[in-house]
Protein backbone atom coordinates (compact mmCIF):
# COMPACT_ATOMS: atom_id res chain seq x y z
CA UNK A 1 0.00 0.00 0.00
CA UNK A 2 1.14 3.30 -0.85
CA UNK A 3 2.57 5.92 1.99
CA UNK A 4 0.42 9.40 1.06
CA UNK A 5 2.11 12.44 2.42
CA UNK A 6 -0.98 15.23 2.92
CA UNK A 7 1.13 18.91 2.90
CA UNK A 8 -1.36 21.59 4.28
CA UNK A 9 -1.16 24.47 6.76
CA UNK A 10 -1.98 22.17 10.19
CA UNK A 11 -0.98 24.10 13.28
CA UNK A 12 -0.58 21.79 16.27
CA UNK A 13 -1.32 24.55 18.66
CA UNK A 14 -4.54 25.59 18.29
CA UNK A 15 -8.00 24.88 16.42
CA UNK A 16 -8.67 25.44 13.34
CA UNK A 17 -12.37 25.01 11.61
CA UNK A 18 -10.22 23.26 8.50
CA UNK A 19 -8.69 20.39 10.75
CA UNK A 20 -11.81 18.82 10.61
CA UNK A 21 -10.93 18.42 7.07
CA UNK A 22 -7.54 17.10 6.67
CA UNK A 23 -7.86 14.87 9.44
CA UNK A 24 -11.00 13.25 7.85
CA UNK A 25 -8.78 12.80 4.32
CA UNK A 26 -5.91 11.17 6.45
CA UNK A 27 -8.37 8.89 8.46
CA UNK A 28 -10.00 8.00 5.03
CA UNK A 29 -6.14 6.91 3.48
CA UNK A 30 -5.47 4.76 6.60
CA UNK A 31 -9.44 3.19 6.32
CA UNK A 32 -8.56 2.22 2.35
CA UNK A 33 -5.18 0.67 3.82
CA UNK A 34 -2.51 3.05 3.28
CA UNK A 35 0.18 4.92 5.21
CA UNK A 36 -1.23 8.40 5.92
CA UNK A 37 1.42 10.88 7.68
CA UNK A 38 1.48 15.02 7.44
CA UNK A 39 3.47 18.13 8.36
CA UNK A 40 1.77 19.91 11.64
CA UNK A 41 3.56 23.28 12.75
CA UNK A 42 3.73 25.23 16.14
CA UNK A 43 5.52 28.33 17.56
CA UNK A 44 8.67 25.54 17.95
CA UNK A 45 8.89 24.58 14.70
CA UNK A 46 7.37 21.61 12.05
CA UNK A 47 6.32 17.95 12.82
CA UNK A 48 6.10 14.75 11.41
CA UNK A 49 2.66 13.89 12.10
CA UNK A 50 1.57 9.53 11.45
CA UNK A 51 -0.86 7.66 13.32
CA UNK A 52 -0.24 7.86 16.86
CA UNK A 53 3.09 9.84 16.85
CA UNK A 54 4.83 12.98 16.32
CA UNK A 55 8.40 13.31 15.42
CA UNK A 56 10.18 16.89 15.77
CA UNK A 57 11.20 17.97 12.03
CA UNK A 58 13.14 20.86 12.45
CA UNK A 59 13.19 24.50 13.87
CA UNK A 60 10.95 27.74 12.14
CA UNK A 61 13.58 30.16 11.18
CA UNK A 62 10.78 33.18 10.73
CA UNK A 63 8.71 32.36 13.96
CA UNK A 64 8.77 35.27 15.57
CA UNK A 65 8.41 37.56 12.95
CA UNK A 66 3.87 39.52 12.41
CA UNK A 67 1.91 37.78 10.54
CA UNK A 68 4.37 34.25 10.46
CA UNK A 69 1.85 31.72 9.61
CA UNK A 70 0.08 33.80 6.46
CA UNK A 71 3.75 34.31 4.83
CA UNK A 72 6.96 32.63 6.04
CA UNK A 73 5.19 29.94 7.20
CA UNK A 74 4.91 28.27 3.61
CA UNK A 75 9.07 28.49 3.44
CA UNK A 76 9.32 26.64 6.47
CA UNK A 77 6.64 23.81 5.49
CA UNK A 78 8.31 23.03 2.27
CA UNK A 79 11.90 22.48 3.93
CA UNK A 80 10.18 20.10 6.12
CA UNK A 81 8.78 18.26 3.50
CA UNK A 82 12.23 18.51 1.17
CA UNK A 83 13.73 16.76 4.67
CA UNK A 84 11.26 14.25 5.04
CA UNK A 85 11.52 13.30 1.36
CA UNK A 86 15.51 12.76 1.83
CA UNK A 87 14.75 10.86 4.59
CA UNK A 88 11.79 8.37 3.76
CA UNK A 89 10.36 7.20 0.24
CA UNK A 90 7.06 8.91 -0.35
CA UNK A 91 4.75 7.51 -2.88
CA UNK A 92 1.87 10.18 -3.19
CA UNK A 93 1.99 13.58 -1.89
CA UNK A 94 -1.24 15.39 -1.88
CA UNK A 95 -0.64 19.29 -1.91
CA UNK A 96 -3.30 21.76 -0.49
CA UNK A 97 -3.41 24.97 -2.81
CA UNK A 98 -1.41 27.84 -0.47
CA UNK A 99 0.91 30.03 -1.51
CA UNK A 100 4.64 28.67 -3.04
CA UNK A 101 7.51 29.91 -3.38
CA UNK A 102 10.68 28.78 -5.49
CA UNK A 103 11.99 26.18 -3.59
CA UNK A 104 8.74 24.55 -4.06
CA UNK A 105 10.00 23.42 -7.51
CA UNK A 106 12.86 22.00 -5.93
CA UNK A 107 10.54 19.92 -3.62
CA UNK A 108 8.80 18.67 -6.12
CA UNK A 109 11.71 17.17 -8.08
CA UNK A 110 12.60 15.23 -4.85
CA UNK A 111 9.75 14.01 -5.17
CA UNK A 112 9.98 12.56 -9.04
CA UNK A 113 13.26 11.75 -8.44
CA UNK A 114 11.61 8.94 -6.11
CA UNK A 115 8.90 8.21 -8.03
CA UNK A 116 6.35 9.60 -6.10
CA UNK A 117 3.38 11.01 -7.56
CA UNK A 118 2.09 14.21 -7.06
CA UNK A 119 -2.02 15.53 -6.50
CA UNK A 120 -2.68 18.97 -6.36
CA UNK A 121 -5.93 19.99 -4.55
CA UNK A 122 -7.79 23.13 -5.45
CA UNK A 123 -10.33 23.59 -2.51
CA UNK A 124 -12.13 26.57 -4.34
CA UNK A 125 -12.35 26.36 -8.29
CA UNK A 126 -12.27 28.31 -10.23
CA UNK A 127 -8.93 30.12 -8.29
CA UNK A 128 -9.30 33.66 -10.41
CA UNK A 129 -12.49 35.08 -8.28
CA UNK A 130 -11.22 33.93 -5.04
CA UNK A 131 -7.52 35.10 -5.30
CA UNK A 132 -9.25 38.33 -6.22
CA UNK A 133 -11.25 39.21 -2.82
CA UNK A 134 -8.22 41.15 -0.78
CA UNK A 135 -6.01 43.57 -2.70
CA UNK A 136 -3.06 42.31 0.36
CA UNK A 137 -3.41 38.80 -1.54
CA UNK A 138 -2.84 39.76 -5.23
CA UNK A 139 0.98 39.70 -5.49
CA UNK A 140 1.55 36.47 -3.60
CA UNK A 141 -0.78 34.42 -5.32
CA UNK A 142 0.34 35.73 -8.84
CA UNK A 143 3.76 34.81 -7.51
CA UNK A 144 1.76 31.26 -6.53
CA UNK A 145 0.57 30.75 -10.01
CA UNK A 146 3.95 31.46 -11.60
CA UNK A 147 5.65 29.05 -9.06
CA UNK A 148 2.32 26.58 -10.07
CA UNK A 149 3.33 26.77 -14.02
CA UNK A 150 6.38 25.44 -13.41
CA UNK A 151 5.63 22.21 -11.29
CA UNK A 152 2.37 21.68 -13.19
CA UNK A 153 4.25 19.02 -15.92
CA UNK A 154 5.30 17.09 -12.34
CA UNK A 155 1.28 16.95 -11.29
CA UNK A 156 -0.22 13.72 -11.58
CA UNK A 157 -3.99 14.13 -11.02
CA UNK A 158 -5.73 17.88 -9.87
CA UNK A 159 -8.49 17.31 -8.08
CA UNK A 160 -10.86 20.71 -7.71
CA UNK A 161 -13.87 21.19 -5.35
CA UNK A 162 -16.52 23.66 -7.38
CA UNK A 163 -17.08 24.12 -10.79
CA UNK A 164 -16.76 20.93 -13.55
CA UNK A 165 -13.27 21.21 -14.68
CA UNK A 166 -14.40 18.86 -17.37
CA UNK A 167 -11.73 16.19 -16.80
CA UNK A 168 -8.16 17.71 -17.07
CA UNK A 169 -6.53 21.40 -16.40
CA UNK A 170 -4.35 22.60 -18.64
CA UNK A 171 -3.65 19.41 -20.62
CA UNK A 172 -2.32 17.40 -17.04
CA UNK A 173 -5.71 14.94 -15.33
CA UNK A 174 -8.32 16.18 -13.22
CA UNK A 175 -11.54 15.44 -11.21
CA UNK A 176 -14.07 17.03 -9.54
CA UNK A 177 -14.34 16.30 -5.67
CA UNK A 178 -16.56 17.17 -3.15
CA UNK A 179 -15.92 18.20 0.57
CA UNK A 180 -16.60 14.63 2.42
CA UNK A 181 -17.71 14.50 6.28
CA UNK A 182 -17.57 12.05 9.26
CA UNK A 183 -21.26 11.51 10.63
CA UNK A 184 -19.32 9.24 13.16
CA UNK A 185 -17.72 12.03 14.54
CA UNK A 186 -20.63 14.39 15.26
CA UNK A 187 -23.48 13.96 16.97
CA UNK A 188 -26.94 13.74 15.79
CA UNK A 189 -29.61 16.78 15.37
CA UNK A 190 -32.34 16.23 17.90
CA UNK A 191 -35.13 18.70 16.92
CA UNK A 192 -37.09 20.55 19.43
CA UNK A 193 -40.73 20.99 18.65
CA UNK A 194 -41.87 22.07 22.43
CA UNK A 195 -39.39 25.40 22.64
CA UNK A 196 -41.02 28.68 21.14
CA UNK A 197 -38.31 30.43 20.37
CA UNK A 198 -36.37 30.12 17.02
CA UNK A 199 -32.50 29.66 17.11
CA UNK A 200 -30.18 29.70 13.79
CA UNK A 201 -26.33 28.82 13.63
CA UNK A 202 -23.81 30.46 11.32
CA UNK A 203 -21.05 28.07 11.70
CA UNK A 204 -17.45 28.91 9.91
CA UNK A 205 -14.38 30.53 9.45
CA UNK A 206 -15.71 34.20 8.74
CA UNK A 207 -15.20 34.95 5.46
CA UNK A 208 -17.31 37.36 2.66
CA UNK A 209 -18.26 34.71 0.77
CA UNK A 210 -20.42 33.45 3.90
CA UNK A 211 -22.83 36.86 2.90
CA UNK A 212 -23.99 36.57 6.57
CA UNK A 213 -24.94 40.38 6.56
CA UNK A 214 -27.98 39.14 4.40
CA UNK A 215 -29.51 37.27 7.14
CA UNK A 216 -28.27 39.95 9.87
CA UNK A 217 -30.74 42.52 7.28
CA UNK A 218 -33.16 39.89 6.90
CA UNK A 219 -33.75 39.45 11.04
CA UNK A 220 -33.31 43.55 11.32
CA UNK A 221 -36.13 43.81 8.59
CA UNK A 222 -38.63 40.92 10.12
CA UNK A 223 -41.87 41.99 11.97
CA UNK A 224 -43.28 38.69 12.80
CA UNK A 225 -44.06 37.41 15.90
CA UNK A 226 -41.49 34.69 16.52
CA UNK A 227 -38.54 35.09 18.58
CA UNK A 228 -35.49 34.58 15.98
CA UNK A 229 -31.69 34.78 17.55
CA UNK A 230 -28.97 34.21 15.58
CA UNK A 231 -25.84 32.94 16.60
CA UNK A 232 -22.48 33.17 15.44
CA UNK A 233 -19.68 30.69 15.78
CA UNK A 234 -16.10 31.11 14.48
CA UNK A 235 -12.79 33.18 14.01
CA UNK A 236 -12.73 36.11 11.67
CA UNK A 237 -10.73 35.22 8.42
CA UNK A 238 -10.86 37.89 6.12
CA UNK A 239 -12.29 40.85 8.27
CA UNK A 240 -16.13 40.27 7.86
CA UNK A 241 -16.68 39.33 11.12
CA UNK A 242 -15.63 42.87 11.99
CA UNK A 243 -17.84 44.57 9.96
CA UNK A 244 -20.91 42.16 10.73
CA UNK A 245 -20.53 42.85 14.31
CA UNK A 246 -20.79 46.69 13.10
CA UNK A 247 -23.93 45.72 10.93
CA UNK A 248 -25.28 43.94 14.04
CA UNK A 249 -25.13 46.57 15.93
CA UNK A 250 -26.11 49.24 13.62
CA UNK A 251 -29.46 47.29 12.74
CA UNK A 252 -29.97 47.02 16.50
CA UNK A 253 -29.55 43.48 16.47
CA UNK A 254 -27.17 43.49 19.87
CA UNK A 255 -30.19 41.03 21.53
CA UNK A 256 -31.06 38.88 19.21
CA UNK A 257 -27.38 37.87 17.37
CA UNK A 258 -24.76 36.64 19.39
CA UNK A 259 -21.11 36.68 18.68
CA UNK A 260 -19.69 33.32 20.25
CA UNK A 261 -16.08 33.16 18.39
CA UNK A 262 -14.80 30.15 17.49
CA UNK A 263 -16.10 27.24 19.79
CA UNK A 264 -14.45 23.39 19.82
CA UNK A 265 -15.50 20.58 21.67
CA UNK A 266 -18.08 20.04 24.20
CA UNK A 267 -18.93 24.40 23.83
CA UNK A 268 -19.86 23.96 20.31
CA UNK A 269 -21.81 21.06 20.56
CA UNK A 270 -24.21 22.99 23.13
CA UNK A 271 -24.41 25.57 20.97
CA UNK A 272 -25.07 23.55 17.96
CA UNK A 273 -27.81 21.28 20.26
CA UNK A 274 -29.48 24.69 20.81
CA UNK A 275 -29.99 25.11 16.81
CA UNK A 276 -32.99 24.30 14.82
CA UNK A 277 -31.07 24.96 11.65
CA UNK A 278 -28.00 26.16 10.15
CA UNK A 279 -26.99 28.89 7.62
CA UNK A 280 -24.80 27.74 5.07
CA UNK A 281 -23.42 30.09 2.04
CA UNK A 282 -25.49 33.33 1.25
CA UNK A 283 -22.64 35.40 -0.83
CA UNK A 284 -20.77 33.46 -3.10
CA UNK A 285 -22.44 35.10 -6.17
CA UNK A 286 -19.77 38.38 -5.27
CA UNK A 287 -17.08 36.23 -5.89
CA UNK A 288 -18.25 35.54 -9.28
CA UNK A 289 -19.64 31.98 -8.20
CA UNK A 290 -23.19 29.97 -9.04
CA UNK A 291 -22.08 26.98 -7.62
CA UNK A 292 -20.45 25.88 -4.53
CA UNK A 293 -19.86 22.66 -2.50
CA UNK A 294 -19.14 23.83 0.81
CA UNK A 295 -17.72 21.87 3.64
CA UNK A 296 -19.88 23.30 5.97
CA UNK A 297 -23.48 22.12 4.22
CA UNK A 298 -21.69 18.39 4.40
CA UNK A 299 -21.22 18.99 7.99
CA UNK A 300 -24.80 20.09 8.49
CA UNK A 301 -25.54 17.56 6.51
CA UNK A 302 -23.46 15.02 8.83
CA UNK A 303 -25.21 16.12 11.75
CA UNK A 304 -28.65 16.21 10.26
CA UNK A 305 -29.46 19.89 11.09
CA UNK A 306 -31.22 21.43 8.31
CA UNK A 307 -29.82 24.47 6.79
CA UNK A 308 -30.55 27.59 4.11
CA UNK A 309 -28.35 28.26 1.78
CA UNK A 310 -27.63 30.33 -1.42
CA UNK A 311 -26.24 28.57 -4.85
CA UNK A 312 -26.00 25.47 -6.73
CA UNK A 313 -24.89 22.69 -4.48
CA UNK A 314 -24.82 19.63 -7.03
CA UNK A 315 -24.07 17.01 -4.26
CA UNK A 316 -27.38 17.84 -2.28
CA UNK A 317 -29.88 15.29 -2.90
CA UNK A 318 -33.13 16.58 -4.14
CA UNK A 319 -35.12 16.69 -0.60
CA UNK A 320 -36.77 20.29 0.50
CA UNK A 321 -37.12 18.98 4.23
CA UNK A 322 -33.44 19.54 4.25
CA UNK A 323 -32.48 23.14 3.13
CA UNK A 324 -33.93 26.17 2.23
CA UNK A 325 -32.59 27.40 -0.86
CA UNK A 326 -32.57 31.29 -1.08
CA UNK A 327 -31.52 33.47 -4.22
CA UNK A 328 -28.06 33.75 -5.06
CA UNK A 329 -28.19 37.79 -5.24
CA UNK A 330 -28.14 41.04 -3.64
CA UNK A 331 -32.04 40.38 -3.44
CA UNK A 332 -33.31 40.90 0.56
CA UNK A 333 -33.97 37.48 1.95
CA UNK A 334 -37.23 36.75 3.80
CA UNK A 335 -36.59 35.73 7.24
CA UNK A 336 -40.37 35.03 7.70
CA UNK A 337 -39.89 32.13 5.08
CA UNK A 338 -36.98 31.02 7.34
CA UNK A 339 -38.95 30.78 10.62
CA UNK A 340 -41.81 29.03 8.52
CA UNK A 341 -38.86 26.15 7.37
CA UNK A 342 -37.36 26.35 10.86
CA UNK A 343 -40.93 25.28 12.53
CA UNK A 344 -41.62 22.95 9.60
CA UNK A 345 -37.87 21.43 10.62
CA UNK A 346 -38.70 21.63 14.79
CA UNK A 347 -41.71 18.88 14.04
CA UNK A 348 -39.38 16.42 11.54
CA UNK A 349 -38.25 14.36 14.17
CA UNK A 350 -36.88 11.68 11.08
CA UNK A 351 -34.96 14.26 9.03
CA UNK A 352 -31.47 14.25 11.15
CA UNK A 353 -31.64 10.41 10.13
CA UNK A 354 -32.12 10.69 6.55
CA UNK A 355 -29.90 13.33 6.17
CA UNK A 356 -26.90 11.63 8.17
CA UNK A 357 -27.58 8.32 6.10
CA UNK A 358 -27.70 10.72 2.80
CA UNK A 359 -24.14 12.01 4.31
CA UNK A 360 -22.66 8.58 4.97
CA UNK A 361 -22.99 7.19 1.84
CA UNK A 362 -22.66 10.01 -0.44
CA UNK A 363 -20.27 12.81 1.37
CA UNK A 364 -17.61 10.71 3.49
CA UNK A 365 -14.12 11.43 2.49
CA UNK A 366 -13.66 7.39 2.41
CA UNK A 367 -15.73 7.23 -0.97
CA UNK A 368 -13.60 10.75 -1.94
CA UNK A 369 -10.22 9.72 -1.14
CA UNK A 370 -10.81 5.95 -2.38
CA UNK A 371 -12.03 7.69 -6.20
CA UNK A 372 -8.87 9.91 -5.98
CA UNK A 373 -6.24 7.21 -5.39
CA UNK A 374 -8.48 5.06 -7.93
CA UNK A 375 -7.92 8.03 -10.83
CA UNK A 376 -4.48 8.66 -9.73
CA UNK A 377 -3.47 5.12 -10.23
Amino acid sequence: MAVILFVMKYPLHRQENLKVKFDGQMAAARALGHTACAIGWNPEGMWLLEEGTVTFLRRNMWTGMPGYDHTKIFMDLMAAVRQVLRERKIDLLYLRYLPTFCRTVETMRLLKKQGGKLVVEFPTYPRTAENRRSLPRKPVFAYTDHVLKRIHPMVDLYTVIGEDCGGTLDGRPAMNIVNGVCAENMPEHTPNARRESIHLLALASMIGSHGYDRVLRALAEYRGSKDIRLHMVGADGDGSLAVWKVLAKRLGLTGRVTFHGPLYGDALEEVVALSDIGIGMLGIFRFGFSCGMPLKQREYMARGLPFVYAGDDPDLPEDARFYLRVSNSEEPIDMAAIAAFAEQSKRAADVPGLMRAYAREHMSWASVMRNVLERVE
